[in-house]
């Protein structure tokens, strides 16, 4: 008789478990329409209502060599330049403020400066040393505001972001379970590891391809664009979920070759294939605000990535590989989206001395950057 009960009480169990599987990925989501085939180019007078420039400041021992990562805050500008294990940080007109450079050895110093991230509501800048595995805190005057410990670290990936109750880091080393995130909770002066979230294709599993700002902090929410893959999702402490789907015309499709293909045997090797497949690969620069979504992505050749801008009001998604003025017939500019501030996006943009140049006697003049901030017009 125990038998006869065994039978059914397993059919019961597996059904529930199946429900419960379907049911973590039917969630509602909103269609973003793309044709990654589209090359055009656009002007600044016509897409956007309002532009304005900031210029960079450099002085001496205050000079950015390159621009690694980039948060905006409404009286701040933070760049870190990793090629000097350096945080820059400038007032809202660029000019220099603050720099926090603490090198060394002792509890509240890092040795490499991996990546950082703005907590805006701690109001705190976060730095990634994963040679230490550590997660050094500081204040907006520079000043040490505590140390992390990562538990766990072995995964931990180049680039994390957060928000009040989870950190969450990109998987980009090789791990046999073919996941993508990493998950950790705060306390205790430590991060501790909570759970591994979404699988990536086995075309990329022995490749570290990491591209900037595959994460965004929308509204308390971790909103992440992953390779390969045709959705944007946010990520909580518990749940991971699509909230944008990418729709593509049929032939620009992530197929069965590339979701089956074996692992690339190096970075040309996948490029090539993404080349050839003529669909959306390597996006990143991905920024959620009120009114849109908004991302970057290559397609064919990699000389030519297009910027998208999706309006959450209208469903329609704006779409360019090069921004030009009709003011300035000199300018031109393809950069990606570089940060937000409110309802305007900021992009790096060609100057007369934003390029590296020497003096006769042979050193190097430092470099000037120049930010255009533009709010784009409702389409």
């Amino acid at each position: 008789m125990k038998y006869y009960l065994l039978f059914p009480l397993l059919i019961l169990l597996i059904s529930c478990s199946q429900e419960k599987k379907k049911e973590k990925f039917d969630f509602p989501v909103t269609k973003i329409k793309i044709n990654p085939a589209e090359n055009k180019k656009a002007f600044i007078e016509d897409i956007a209502d309002s532009v304005y420039y900031v210029t960079l400041e450099a002085e001496k021992d205050f000079s950015i060599k390159h621009i690694s990562n980039f948060f905006v805050t409404d009286s701040l500008i933070i760049i870190a330049d990793r090629s000097q294990s350096t945080i820059f940080l400038f007032d809202q007109n660029g000019k220099p403020k603050i720099k926090i450079n603490h090198l060394g050895d002792k509890p509240d110093e890092y040795a490499n400066l991996t990546d950082i991230f703005y907590d805006e509501y701690s109001h705190r800048i976060e730095l990634l040393d994963l040679s230490l595995n550590k997660i050094f805190r500081y204040d907006l005057d520079g000043k040490p505001a505590g140390v992390l410990d990562i538990v766990g670290s072995r995964y931990f990936g180049l680039t994390f972001a957060k928000t009040k109750d989870v950190y969450v880091s990109e998987i980009l080393n090789n791990n046999k379970d073919l996941r993508r995130l990493r998950l950790y909770k705060e306390g205790d002066g430590m991060l501790t590891y909570h759970s591994q979230e979404l699988f990536f294709p086995r075309l990329i599993k022995e490749l570290d391809l990491g591209f900037p700002h595959q994460f965004d902090i929308y509204k308390d929410s971790v909103y992440y664009y992953p390779l390969l893959d045709d959705k944007i999702y946010t990520v909580g402490i518990d749940q991971v979920k699509p909230v944008y789907q990418i729709e593509v015309p049929e032939e620009n499709k992530i197929g069965f070759d590339i979701n089956s293909a074996k692992p690339a045997k190096d970075h040309f090797d996948y490029w090539k294939k993404m080349e050839s497949a003529k669909i959306m690969y390597d996006n990143n620069s991905l920024f959620v605000t009120d009114k849109w979504v908004s991302f970057r992505y290559n397609f064919g050749s990699r000389t030519d990535p297009r910027n998208a801008f999706f309006s959450k009001k209208a469903g329609k998604t704006l779409q360019f590989v090069e921004l030009n003025s009709k003011k300035d017939p000199n300018f031109r500019s393809g950069n990606k989206i570089a940060g937000k501030l409110g309802d305007y996006f900021i992009t790096m943009v060609p100057f007369e001395n934003a390029t590296k140049s020497q003096t006769k006697s042979g050193e190097d003049k430092d470099i000037v950057f120049k930010l255009m901030y533009f709010r784009l017009k409702e389409l």
